[in-house]
């Protein structure tokens, strides 16, 4: 499945559970941009702070009751946290993410090319 599609099925979702992504006034918009962002910001603090303890866990792993195995799920899970954030942010938008990371993709090819490894 393409991103596009996935993103198509996140927002129908949302918007069947009064998440709305498109707004009658800029305000409400950024409004809205503003809720979604500060979400998007504690996704990523819960995956460092999960990236925080596995680090404690690997100095002092005798000391600190963290179960690796377990920290990685939960690392996948906040990061597809962040993930529909960042699909909800990219319709409220309208940025065709797919499309766009695909031509990032190409100018950083393009950008970063002597950096390349033989």
């Amino acid at each position: 499945m393409d991103l596009k599609k996935i993103a198509e099925m996140q927002i129908k979702m949302d918007e069947l559970h009064g998440f709305p992504v498109q707004f009658p006034t800029t305000q409400e918009k950024y409004q809205q941009l503003t809720k979604d962002l500060v979400g998007l910001f504690g996704e990523i603090g819960e995956f460092s702070n999960i990236v925080k303890k596995v680090n404690i866990k690997l100095d002092r792993p005798d000391e600190y009751p963290l179960e690796l195995p377990e920290a990685e799920n939960l690392l996948k899970e906040e990061l597809v946290d962040s993930f529909i954030y960042i699909i909800r942010i990219g319709a409220i938008l309208g940025i065709d993410l797919q499309a766009e990371t695909l031509d990032k993709m190409r100018r950083n090819e393009s950008r970063y090319a002597k950096l390349r490894r033989k």
